[in-house]
């Protein structure tokens, strides 16, 4: 509306001497004052920001700081780097921010990171991806985490070690930031709610650093080894993370592989167990009293030849095939933890095994299916002592022999077909009565 018509009933458009006005004295834009809104607006305005607008608003202010260290803002996910060079990290988690430290000592250095201010000049951002345009020490690299961290409250912290055989650098940042690290872990109580995940990528490690890191990382963590493995390493806790990424794992024998812990994932790339290593762990996971991984990925040895004969040997399994590749269900014998119970394995073109564990009601005809092979296999195995036993003296001792047997058959045939009302995709059962 035009200055000089304030007040008309009419419509008006801006004249002349207000254009004017309006490009010669443009009105000052003021800063958003935040820091007067009452603690709860405050509150609800800052937990509608992005991670990275959290991180940028700390910088600015340090009462803004210290409120939002006070207030905790709810992410999924920090991701943290630690390379030699500086990095651009790309996120794929939403909800979630990311720092790149590069290691050096920088010509800029931090005397102490009591605010974060002091990063104004030296953090750059792009698409909640932050990266400094200095190098640090490990020790810096610490003081910046545990500043930043204390923003947030994440469900996942992600720590990316780049190694390169060029720069034996990163080998002794990582045990400095990873033993210092596992330290806040076991004595923070807020970091008892979030998980942790350690992932070691590119180059090589040797087997005294790997043992060094294993000794430190609690198993309540993920850990994630893409570097090249030693052929000799050897680490009682290699299997028993909660969640298990190998690259190379042709180190790992069948002992390591029973040795997982309760709800774990495995993921191995390359592996030197074949058919009947894999025959023998499912064996051992169909006995087991209770859940011990949830899924588990590995690659068998190279040259391995498919055998199902061998991998289903003295098991019982309902097969179905896809593509002219297997598939195969199990289940758990002693059920104490009925949450993860029925598995399910497969053999892809490349021999690679995916076998996935799932909850009783997720395959519930499947289970009861293969409840009913258990009772029929015990059934049969019944009927083969009668006819293998000692043969009867008595015509009454052949009478009840037979009656058993007659009794023993028909509840057979009744279980056979209950399997078949259940059967309706046309599942194969396999089971071995010597097993």
């Amino acid at each position: 509306m035009c200055f000089w018509k304030i007040g008309a009933t009419a419509a008006s458009y801006p004249c002349l001497l207000c254009t004017w006005n309006s490009l010669l004295f443009p009105p000052k834009e003021k800063p958003f004052p935040l820091l007067r809104f009452p603690t709860i607006p405050l509150r609800l305005i800052t937990k509608m920001m992005k991670p990275e607008e959290i991180l940028n608003l700390s910088i600015c202010s340090y009462r803004l700081e210290l409120f939002l260290r006070a207030s905790r803002h709810r992410i999924t996910c920090c991701n943290f780097h630690v390379s030699d060079r500086h990095l651009s990290v790309s996120l794929k988690i939403p909800n979630s921010m990311a720092m790149s430290f590069k290691i050096g000592e920088g010509k800029k250095q931090l005397n102490s990171v009591d605010k974060l201010g002091v990063l104004c000049r030296s953090l750059r951002e792009k698409k909640g991806s932050f990266w400094f345009n200095q190098e640090f020490p490990p020790d810096e690299m610490l003081e910046l985490y545990k500043r930043t961290i204390s923003l947030y409250s994440p469900f996942l912290i992600i720590w990316v070690f780049y190694f390169d055989s060029s720069s034996p650098s990163v080998d002794s940042s990582c045990r400095y930031l990873v033993e210092n690290l596992t330290t806040m872990i076991s004595t923070n109580n807020y970091d008892r709610t979030t998980y942790h995940r350690f992932v070691f990528q590119n180059g090589s490690v040797t087997r005294e650093f790997l043992t060094e890191l294993m000794d430190w990382i609690p198993v309540t963590a993920s850990f994630a080894v893409t570097a090249d493995i030693p052929a000799d390493f050897k680490h009682s806790k290699a299997f028993k993370y909660k969640t298990v990424e190998y690259k190379d794992a042709r180190w790992a024998t069948l002992d390591d592989l029973k040795s997982v812990n309760s709800g774990c994932f495995v993921n191995l790339q390359f592996s030197n167990f074949d058919c009947h290593d894999l025959n023998e762990f499912l064996k051992y996971w169909v006995n087991c009293d209770e859940a011990i991984l949830k899924k588990m990925a590995l690659k068998l040895k190279e040259g391995t030849v498919i055998n199902e004969i061998v991998l289903t040997d003295q098991l019982t399994i309902l097969l179905y095939y896809v593509d002219g590749l297997p598939h195969f269900f199990i289940k758990m014998k002693k059920i104490s933890n009925e949450k993860l119970v029925v598995g399910h394995f497969v053999v892809k073109q490349d021999k690679t095994v995916e076998f996935n564990v799932w909850p009783r009601d997720k395959f519930s005809e499947i289970f009861e299916m293969l409840e009913l092979l258990e009772k029929m296999k015990e059934l049969e195995k019944e009927l083969l002592g009668i006819d293998r036993g000692d043969q009867p003296n008595s015509s009454e001792e052949i009478g009840e022999r037979n009656r058993k047997s007659q009794a023993i058959t028909e509840e057979v045939r009744q279980l056979i077909r209950q399997f078949e009302e259940l059967n309706e995709y046309g599942l194969i059962f396999r089971y071995d009565i010597f097993a």
